[in-house]
């Protein structure tokens, strides 16, 4: 009897121990196709990231080559002179890592007119030339051909062929909404150079009331909104058709602490996109002024970057032999605007009227 009874319970044991074992089998494979589940789903959102990314990039380039454009054959009347132009803004930019290239074909000269229900319409080859279309893409049958995926394979696709495109036309618009970003670090203590010069900061109070003269000399309607930056950035004004509302604001600030121009443009994208007085039927346009380096806050393209996707253009100048010219040459790019360099406090004058009469009558239509 005690024999039996040994012999059920050795037997029962080994159930136990035998089912157990099946159990952890199967959760053993159970988790290994939650983790290949998890790391297809990983490997899937890397691409979708990637893709928006390129979209993005994409887009940046198409409409710099269309503004550089537009403004081109605004300035002379000769497409081969505003094609190349178009070209070479396209190319400034990187898309997946490759300077966008235009074809002549990407680039149509045409006319926009008003229809009936207010809206810009395009209509390619027809004259007299007031617009250019910029048909940017990275497919294979493009230059730059298409856009290779990290984990595309594992999906069925090894490629990426996003397509866009952006039409400016020239001399349309009457209405401009800037915001001027200005450098208020501790270097605008310095001495601007030039004749009779006093500091820089003096100097920009002297220009920036002439570029408010300028503006009020115009025939357009335009609104000015102030930010200025330091180890941070403020929104001083924001925009307003009173137009010595800016400069007296201007002359209560003080300049101290260092050079963050991404904070700067971060504020002037917030002052011509969310702000009450926003029109959305201006042109935004940024004016970036700063006398120094860069030295704190993230890179200041990454700001330029979606101030492009929310179709602003920025015009930056540098003031003075330590300003980084590089650096803002690549900014004004990356939005299909200028760049300026002013040496002296006279220079910085003619240089703030001068973003006046150079940002007239750009306008997107798509």
């Amino acid at each position: 009897m005690n024999i039996k009874l040994h012999v059920a319970s050795c037997w029962g044991f080994r159930r136990g121990r035998l089912r157990r074992a099946r159990r952890r089998g199967v959760m053993v494979i159970l988790m290994m196709f939650l983790l290949i589940g998890l790391l297809a789903a990983a490997a899937f959102s890397v691409d979708i990231a990637y893709m928006q990314l390129v979209r993005t990039e994409l887009r940046r380039a198409t409409d710099a080559g269309a503004r550089a454009g537009a403004e081109a054959l605004s300035r002379t009347e000769d497409i081969e002179i505003a094609r190349a132009a178009a070209k070479a803004a396209a190319a400034r930019n990187l898309v997946a890592g490759q300077n966008l290239v235009l074809e002549d074909a990407d680039i149509v000269f045409g006319n926009s007119a008003q229809a009936r229900d207010g809206k810009w319409q395009f209509t390619a080859d027809a004259e007299p030339f007031n617009s250019v279309q910029v048909s940017g893409a990275r497919t294979s049958n493009s230059a730059s051909g298409n856009v290779a995926l990290f984990f595309g394979k594992a999906f069925g696709t090894n490629n990426f062929s996003p397509s866009l495109s952006a039409i400016v036309m020239q001399g349309e618009s009457s209405k401009r909404d800037f915001a001027v970003v200005v450098d208020r670090s501790g270097s605008m203590n310095g001495n601007a150079g030039g004749r009779g010069s006093g500091s820089r900061w003096s100097a920009l109070l002297t220009a920036f009331g002439g570029f408010l003269s300028a503006l009020a000399d115009t025939k357009d309607q335009e609104e000015v909104g102030l930010v200025s930056y330091s180890n941070s950035a403020s929104i001083d004004e924001y925009l307003t058709d009173r137009l010595s509302d800016p400069q007296e604001t201007l002359n209560r600030l003080h300049p101290n602490g260092s050079t963050n121009i991404y904070a700067g443009i971060v504020d002037g994208t917030a002052v011509l996109t969310r702000s009450g007085r926003v029109r959305s039927d201006a042109n935004k346009i940024m004016v970036v002024m700063t006398d120094g380096q860069h030295n704190t806050g993230p890179e200041p393209i990454l700001a330029a970057n979606e101030a492009a996707r929310d179709k602003i253009t920025i015009y930056t100048i540098t003031f003075g032999s330590d300003a980084d010219v590089t650096r803002m040459k690549a900014v004004a790019a990356a939005t299909g605007g200028k760049h300026y360099h002013a040496p002296t406090a006279e220079d910085l004058r003619e240089i703030f009227r001068k973003v006046v009469t150079d940002s007239e009558g750009l306008a997107f239509v798509k």
